[in-house]
């Protein structure tokens, strides 16, 4: 494990396997919409709610994922969050009521807010620079074949396998085995011999409020609230599919699936193509222009043209999506190593958080309207508000512009 030439490849492919069950588990509430409605008797609004129980919490830890890496360590920290992971989904499996389908997806939220970002310290301690853009896209990339298996396998086992319980158990079972995995496999660099170590720790508030009063972490946090509103519709793809395109749940599903699909190679070739291009800014305006482009196009098709153009724009949609790949390699070459733990989790945190009071709201304008014409509006106007935050505000950070203070 200790050879530099092999490492990396087995600390990449065990981390993949929790993000990849992670986001299973994170897009459940929303695949699983339209059986959930159903089961529970609740209204669109309520069921937004279920879904934010998640993502709001989610969003709240990001900043202490930051600090928790830097106080315990990336190891320690992902260890511990899965243990909470792991309570949260065999609750959520056993769970026949809406209150205590809520707690577990708030638990289950607790237990992921801390991983990505502490797997990609990861990475950058173990990957060359050359690499590493390209290694967060392909962890990344794992988390569109987790959602993939959320939104095309819950229908099927609806269909096929006598519920949507199995299946949640198996992911669930993969995700106790990786932890075990994980014990074995993960390590931090010992820096006890530094003597950044040695310098006094700034408080949890201290370290927010620097970061915060750094300009140059603002557009992120804009440009990534702004991503964040055209993300609501993700979750609700699956029921606008329904409702308003006439398409049955399997249906549904396999749309839905072929966006999520589209996550896997997007995540990749997006970082990649920076990487190769050597420009991280022009990568992030091009697709987030692509992106704003079909996602009108996706909500403006009638559902006669049948499923093959909504699966194909629905997939060109989620791969130019993928841009979101390109923050986590941006923020660490923006800001100085004493900022980039905590703005990753600021920038990640507060637009996961303005995503979970979103949600409820997407869903409670159909309530109240009956229609999804000012829900998607909303959505909207997020895409199209990105890609002049990216051009006017973003500076070119390849190769790192930050300077240590």
């Amino acid at each position: 494990m200790e050879k530099k030439s092999y490492y990396p490849f087995v600390l990449l492919i065990t981390i993949c396997i929790t993000y990849f069950v992670e986001n299973f588990l994170r897009s459940a509430a929303g695949a699983l919409t339209p059986i959930l409605i159903e089961e529970l008797s609740i209204s669109h609004a309520a069921m937004g709610m279920l879904i934010s129980a998640y993502f709001f919490i989610y969003g709240v830890m990001q900043v202490p994922s930051g600090l928790l890496s830097d106080r315990l360590g990336a190891r320690k920290t992902i260890l511990i969050f899965t243990m909470l992971t792991i309570i949260g989904v065999f609750l959520f499996w056993a769970s026949g009521t809406y209150n205590l389908l809520f707690v577990a997806q708030f638990l289950v939220g607790i237990g992921c807010s801390t991983f990505y970002i502490n797997a990609v310290k990861l990475i950058s301690t173990w990957f060359p620079a050359n690499k590493r853009a390209t290694a967060i896209g392909i962890l990344s990339a794992s988390s569109g074949l987790g959602n993939t298996i959320s939104y095309s396998g819950f229908p099927y086992a609806e269909a096929s396998l006598g519920g949507w319980r199995t299946i949640y158990l198996w992911m669930s079972l993969i995700l106790v085995a990786n932890w075990v995995m994980n014990i074995f496999v993960l390590k931090d660099v010992n820096h006890s011999n530094h003597a950044e170590n040695h310098k006094p720790k700034t408080s949890i508030l201290g370290s927010i409020g620097t970061t915060l009063k750094d300009r140059r972490l603002w557009p992120f946090l804009l440009g990534y609230i702004m991503s964040s509103m055209s993300w609501v519709l993700m979750n609700w793809m699956t029921q606008f599919l329904i409702d308003v395109r006439g398409f049955t749940y399997l249906q549904a599903g396999q749309i839905a699936s072929a966006g999520t699909i589209a996550g896997i190679p997007g995540c990749i070739i997006v970082a990649a193509i920076s990487d190769r291009f050597k420009n991280r800014k022009k990568t992030l305006m091009g697709f987030s222009v692509i992106f704003a482009i079909v996602l009108f196009s996706l909500i403006s098709i009638p559902g006669s043209m049948g499923m093959i153009p909504f699966a194909a724009l629905n997939f060109l949609l989620n791969f130019a999506g993928s841009y979101w790949v390109l923050y986590f390699s941006m923020i660490p070459e923006t800001l100085p190593a004493s900022k980039a733990a905590v703005g990753l989790g600021l920038v990640n945190g507060i637009g996961t958080v303005g995503f979970s009071f979103l949600t409820p709201i997407y869903g409670g304008l159909v309530d109240l309207t009956g229609a999804y014409r000012y829900s998607n509006l909303m959505v909207l106007a997020g895409a199209s508000l990105m890609p002049f935050v990216f051009h006017f505000f973003i500076t070119e950070c390849y190769g790192g512009i930050a300077k240590d203070e």
